[in-house]
């Protein structure tokens, strides 16, 4: 980021929502979406610190303002912080993420609430600083530390999370006619409890399959080869364990499939299920259209975007 002229007294800024492990890559791998997207607002007071005025949107009751805990105020704190800035911020937040989601909803606001907060320094730090305090906001929702989603959504397209200690993430431009359609039925998966189902330790022949299809990924990512990137889109870990955590998972992804898609997996912790396709071939909307049906059978109401891929955190008013 450059050296703002002036001192800004308010700023809004989207941040859009994503969806981590994209397979093999748990806590690693990242895709930014087009949409939907969270707003955050944030006002330059006198008083120092993070104080979350309003919050409203989609599940806004399900979010926290304390301050403490909220994910945008503490991702927020940590960039003034390391500033050593002499102000503090309001801040109001519009969800358009529901939490509980597996769409990024914790990681979409602990970013937006980062970069809002840099924007307003005299001299801002380069964005890639700002991953680690927005996982330091993920931390006070999910009890964990983890940018797979804060990642993308601060740098946009497909990100890769090299190490954690220190922090180094990778962006990828992803292909241009890689088309993403995510699901989302009206239940939810807490990301704090879905990480207490993982396994502990793995065996050789499952941590061979991961590291394939994850390069593999990688590599039909930067080759922009859409249909490698979704024959590389398989976990044999982290998804059957939270599978029991998501109903009619693994029919839903069937009804994807059946619908037209390359692909369909589930889309960080859940609930949400995420579906692959070539823009270049359809439009992606039947894939929507048949997991919405199957979940309407079974009395489950369901969301759809069909998107692709998109950008990280903008400004966009004052």
């Amino acid at each position: 980021m450059e050296r703002n002229q002036m001192s800004l007294n308010k700023v809004v800024v989207r941040s859009p929502a994503t969806i981590a492990n994209l397979g093999p890559g748990f806590d690693v791998f990242g895709i930014a979406l087009k949409e939907p997207a969270d707003l955050i607002e944030v006002r330059r007071t006198t008083e120092k610190g993070v104080r979350v005025e309003k919050i409203e949107g989609i599940g806004a009751h399900g979010v926290t303002i304390d301050n403490s805990r909220n994910t945008a105020a503490v991702a927020a704190q940590k960039v003034l912080e390391m500033a050593n800035a002499d102000f503090g911020l309001r801040m109001s937040i519009k969800k358009g993420i529901r939490p509980a989601s597996g769409m990024g909803s914790s990681g979409a606001s602990a970013a937006g609430g980062a970069y809002a907060a840099n924007l307003m320094l005299e001299t801002p730090f380069p964005v890639e600083k700002l991953v680690l305090c927005a996982a330091l906001g993920e931390e006070a929702s999910s009890g964990s530390r983890h940018a797979d989603n804060a990642g993308p959504a601060l740098l946009g397209g497909f990100t890769i999370i090299l190490s954690y200690e220190p922090m180094e993430i990778v962006r990828v431009n992803p292909p241009v006619n890689l088309g993403i359609v995510a699901m989302l039925p009206s239940f939810a998966v807490p990301t704090r409890e879905a990480r207490k189902v993982l396994p502990k330790s793995i065996d050789l022949k499952s941590l061979v399959f991961q590291v394939g299809h994850a390069s593999s990924l990688v590599a039909g990512m930067a080759n922009k080869d859409v249909k490698l990137v979704a024959r590389s889109m398989k976990d044999v870990v982290v998804e059957p364990a939270r599978t029991a955590m998501n109903p009619h998972l693994k029919d839903a992804e069937e009804a994807a499939i059946k619908g037209g898609a390359l692909a369909s997996f589930l889309g960080g912790s859940g609930p949400c299920i995420g579906a692959i396709f070539d823009m270049n071939d359809t439009d992606g909307v039947e894939i929507a259209r048949s997991v919405q049906a199957f979940f309407e059978n079974h009395g489950i109401d369901c969301l759809s975007w069909v998107t692709t891929w998109g950008e990280g955190c903008r400004r966009v008013s004052e």
